[in-house]
């Protein structure tokens, strides 16, 4: 909830005294203060009873002056305990009115003229009165009779308790309350008793409702009404339970500031109290802070900063360093608007922080003094990354970015003018860089932990019900639009709930921000599911969150710390990890050798490949799967250019084998003859000799070693390779020998009936029946081939045919035939 400034309630002149607590005080909100009906006179808080986030409710059960502490449960503890021993019905049992307490809440006496408090909540009249009452002649007296008796008068009242921490009236001579004169009775029997410290700090007497903050320091005070503050406008629940006994304890411990309490739990607080005295000490340090006074410190709160988290330069020993990187940092920063630029901050550090470690280790000086580095500092720290690569302790990618981060730091203090005088990089070294000849070789580029074979996504797909019984339902959706939509995770979790808008022709699109690039307001054209599925979430916001404006609620609101859904789903790594890791193996096909001949078998798929981003490379590549030409992928992708867009979908290497020898063993002569040329994979020569030791044809491969060396040119037969001898085909040309047969059927009819011309014209331009039934003989026989196989088999050799296709290179003028878009989510279990 974020609360309008409004005047700051009157306090009195003793709590203005430093100017810590003048700067404290002028933070905190009067109607915050009003909400918690803030007295400065009486200090007790009390909570009020419709709230999203401090809201206590009363009892419903008639008569029951407690509250229900647990939201989920219909009544206070007492009641439920009571209900679940009873026969009743919930409803009927609502209806009971609860019997008088015998406890001693104080309130007024019921004589009118008396000052004094009640002695016992059945009583109702202070301990005199009732003394009157019951051993006097006034004791025949009904009740009202009894009130307004003359002997009946009101007493003075004997003044407050002189507990530091109580508001309550003392009731008799000993000058306290009735409940803590009790409790001194039991107290004094220890050794050692010290009755002027227990006053100080003995616990107060509250009800259900409330919390004192009596007997605290007057900064102190201060300070916990600040976090209290904070915390509700951060939306997360307070109880009073919780704050009662924390606001004890640091009484009992006499603590004069927050800062003081260094060791929550260490001091008896629970888990609940040390995550909210720290979350306190945190907002209390960020209270009147800048970037500018923030940049001087060794950890930064990026807070301050726009950002979340925290950055240490305490990995970089030598402080001109440490001095140099935060003036770095703090100059970078503002380039970089997306959430990684705190975690890119930290990786630079680190990087940084390798180079510190080797100039301690190799100077004399330990590296102190920057005019004494020098280029033999650089070889050194090169040849540590170096064997931190050889060793496993750094990978080959990581060495080549750390080196690329210290490379552009160097240089960047440079143009900073650090090195220059009177600068904390004062007499740096030219040679104290990295040049382009000390760079690492840039390792081989792999396919690991892109996109996810069909099979996995449509394992996954299938146990998605899953997904929402372990997390929730925004979990569940937020995993689907990532599948459907192929964007980034955070762009998912952060959109609105009027996000779904449609063009002219009434097609469903997303409208969501590329936080990355900050391209914000973009249009993705999704399928109907994909809408539906939206739909149905933006139905479930509006029922979860009825009263909030629809403009500030988030499609996927949090579950939790979001009592108006304006804040929207966190990272859901951790949820989706551990659903997959929950779910059984995923089996992959995998193409193995036995003996002379092709084995197909199910391998287990690594999960560790399987994470939420995953879902934006499989978008990609069954886009690309499916022949969308690049260009307009790289809108789909939201991309600015084309090159990061093939890198979602290139066709490695390792794939392109696979298939080939998936292809190859369903290979075709001209005939129409299943060519064996061996039942085993290709090995490697023979791969390198499909490149570079034939040609491709419009429905083939040709392998005549001269028209190979000619490119194609030197064709004596003017490609009519359904001749020739060094012609083979194979499942992959079916779509291209299809065309070419319609052609061929079409230039006949065309041929025959609409030009006039020569015959021996028109015999050499019709094509010959030879050519014809060749064709259909080579179509037949791969269809019937197919039809043989399993329809597992037949899926793998069609996925197969898909990467074969997509790699070729030369189609010599015919047009390449587009593959339906792959469905992984053939069956969509409705929400």
């Amino acid at each position: 909830m974020t609360l309008a400034k409004a005047r700051v309630l009157p306090e009195p002149a003793d709590l203005v005294s430093d100017e810590r607590r003048k700067e404290i005080l002028a933070a905190l909100d009067g109607d915050f203060l009003t909400l918690l009906g803030w007295d400065w006179k009486r200090r007790v808080i009390t909570f009020p009873r419709q709230h999203p986030v401090i809201g206590v409710p009363d009892c419903p059960v008639p008569h029951c002056p407690s509250t229900i502490t647990v939201l989920t449960r219909p009544m206070c503890g007492g009641c439920m305990e009571r209900w679940r021993a009873s026969d009743l019905a919930l409803e009927e049992f609502l209806l009971v009115p609860k019997a008088a307490s015998r406890g001693s809440g104080q309130g007024p006496c019921a004589v009118a003229s008396c000052e004094r408090p009640r002695d016992t909540v059945a009583s109702q009249l202070c301990y005199p009165h009732h003394t009157q009452r019951a051993r006097t002649k006034l004791s025949a007296l009904t009740w009202e009779e009894f009130l307004v008796h003359p002997r009946v008068a009101g007493h003075a009242g004997l003044g407050p308790c002189e507990v530091a921490a109580c508001y309550l009236d003392r009731v008799g001579q000993a000058p306290y309350c009735k409940v803590h004169y009790r409790r001194l009775r039991r107290a004094r029997v220890a050794p050692g008793f010290d009755e002027a410290r227990w006053r100080r700090t003995d616990k107060a007497i509250c009800t259900t409702r409330e919390a004192s903050l009596r007997g605290l320091a007057d900064l102190l005070v201060a300070e916990l009404l600040f976090g209290l503050q904070a915390r509700v406008e951060e939306g997360l629940k307070v109880r009073p339970e919780c704050l009662r006994p924390l606001y004890d304890r640091l009484r009992t411990h006499e603590v004069q500031e927050l800062n003081e309490v260094t060791d929550p739990a260490a001091q008896g607080h629970s888990r609940e109290q040390d995550t909210m005295i720290r979350a306190w000490q945190k907002a209390l340090r960020r209270l009147n802070t800048t970037p500018e006074s923030e940049r001087v410190k060794d950890v930064w709160d990026m807070a301050v900063f726009g950002h979340t988290g925290d950055l240490p330069f305490t990995s970089l020993l030598q402080e001109p360093l440490r001095e140099a990187m935060k003036i770095w940092v703090y100059d970078d920063l503002p380039r970089r608007r997306n959430k990684n630029a705190v975690h890119h901050a930290r990786a630079v550090i680190s990087a940084v922080a390798m180079l510190s470690e080797s100039l301690r280790a190799q100077r004399t000086d330990r590296g102190a003094v920057p005019a004494a580095w020098a280029r033999g500092d650089i070889v050194a720290f090169s040849n540590r990354m170096s064997y931190l690569t050889a060793t496993g302790k750094l990978s080959a990618a990581r060495r080549l970015a750390f080196t690329r981060f210290v490379r552009r730091v160097l240089l960047r203090f440079r143009t900073l003018g650090l090195t220059g005088p009177g600068q904390v990089l004062e007499g740096m070294p030219v040679d104290f860089a990295i040049w382009p000849e000390d760079m690492p070789d840039e390792p081989e580029d792999t396919e690991a932990g892109r996109d996810l074979p069909d099979e996995v996504m449509r394992q996954l797909c299938a146990h998605l019900d899953e997904l929402e019984a372990m997390s929730n339902t925004e979990t569940r959706v937020a995993t689907e639009l990532l599948i459907d939509t192929g964007r980034r995770p955070d762009e998912i979790n952060t959109l609105p709930l009027n996000c779904l808008e449609h063009d002219p022709d009434g097609s469903p699109v997303l409208v969501y921000d590329n936080h990355k690039a900050y391209r914000l307001g973009r249009r993705l054209p999704v399928a109907a599911e994909t809408a539906a599925t939206i739909r149905r979430q933006q139905r479930r916001v509006r029922e979860r969150f009825p009263t909030t404006d629809p403009a500030r609620l988030k499609l996927l609101p949090r579950a939790r710390v979001n009592p108006e859904g304006t804040k929207p789903l966190t990272d859901i790594s951790s949820a989706h990890r551990a659903w997959v890791d929950a779910l059984p193996d995923f089996l992959v096909p995998v193409i193995a050798i036995k003996g002379d001949r092709h084995v197909t078998q199910l391998e287990p798929f690594d999960k560790k490949r399987i994470f939420p981003y995953a879902y934006r490379h499989c978008y990609a590549q069954r886009h690309a799967d499916a022949g969308v030409a690049v260009d307009v992928l790289k809108e789909l992708m939201d991309h600015r250019l084309i090159t990061t867009t093939q890198g979602y979908y290139t066709v490695s290497t390792e794939r392109r084998r696979e298939a080939v020898d998936r292809v190859t063993a369903r290979q075709f002569d001209r005939h129409g003859n299943r060519v064996w040329r061996t039942a085993k994979s290709l090995l490697d020569s023979e791969h390198v000799r499909r490149s570079i030791g034939e040609v491709a044809t419009p429905y083939g491969v040709c392998r005549e070693p001269s028209n190979v060396a000619a490119g194609g040119h030197a064709c004596p037969l003017r490609f009519r390779c359904l001749g020739c001898e060094h012609f083979s085909t194979d499942v992959s040309y079916l779509p291209d020998l299809q065309a070419h047969l319609a052609d061929l059927l079409r230039s006949r009819e065309r041929l025959m009936s609409a030009f006039e011309a020569d015959d021996w014209a028109r015999a050499q331009a019709m094509p010959a029946e030879e050519e014809i039934q060749r064709v259909r003989r080579l179509i037949e026989r791969v269809k019937t081939d197919l039809d043989d196989l399993t329809p597992e088999d037949r899926a793998q050799i069609e996925q197969a045919v898909g990467v074969v296709r997509r790699s070729r290179t030369v189609l010599l003028g015919m047009p390449r035939v587009g593959q339906p878009l792959a469905d992984v989510r053939p069956t969509r279990n409705p929400l």
